[in-house]
């Protein structure tokens, strides 16, 4: 038995977080490029370096198109969220992105462990699986993590994952 659920595209008014930062980094991209665009002009008409005209603008493009990107993060899920769909099978979790290639990314139902479940007050919500625990190298715990993010009726979506496990911990008969 598969149930699958589709993530939902809703934008996250806690992401505008980011615009305390974005805002004012990217008005003085602008800015900075602008004023150094009109300086190299009127180095260039003074006999200057030709060059300067055309490079020391470009450096602000960089930080243009940065500021441009953080502006937008709280509306990225409006173009991705309709294109990631989440199964629970009775082995395993699978995640499918489709961006311009197919991803898939499972996990076994053994590699399961602990849930966290944030659930809204319509029903949808999320989930972060525990997957995996252990050790790197410099004997700091790690733990890798499936989330499933904002699908409709969570509840039942958590409720699958857990039957799931418990029929992989039975022992075959």
């Amino acid at each position: 038995m598969v149930r699958k659920a589709r993530q939902l595209a809703r934008i996250n008014i806690t992401s505008f977080a980011i615009w305390l930062f974005a805002v004012p980094w990217t008005a003085f991209a602008l800015f900075w490029t602008a004023m150094a665009a009109a300086g190299s002009q009127a180095f260039t008409s003074g006999g200057g370096w030709g060059w300067a005209s055309l490079v020391f603008p470009q450096f602000g493009l960089t930080f243009i198109v940065v500021g441009f990107g953080m502006l937008s993060a709280p509306f990225l899920p409006l173009h991705f969220a309709p294109r990631t769909l989440f199964a629970v099978t009775d082995q395993r979790l699978i995640k499918f992105s489709l961006g311009r290639t197919l991803k898939a990314e499972n996990v076994p139902a053994e590699r399961l462990g602990k849930i966290s479940r944030t659930e809204r007050r319509d029903g949808s919500g999320s989930l972060k699986i525990e997957t995996r625990i252990g050790v790197d190298s410099d004997g700091d715990s790690t733990v890798e993590t499936f989330d499933i993010g904002d699908v409709e009726n969570i509840l039942n979506r958590e409720d699958a994952i857990h039957d799931m496990a418990e029929r992989a911990r039975r022992p075959a008969d």
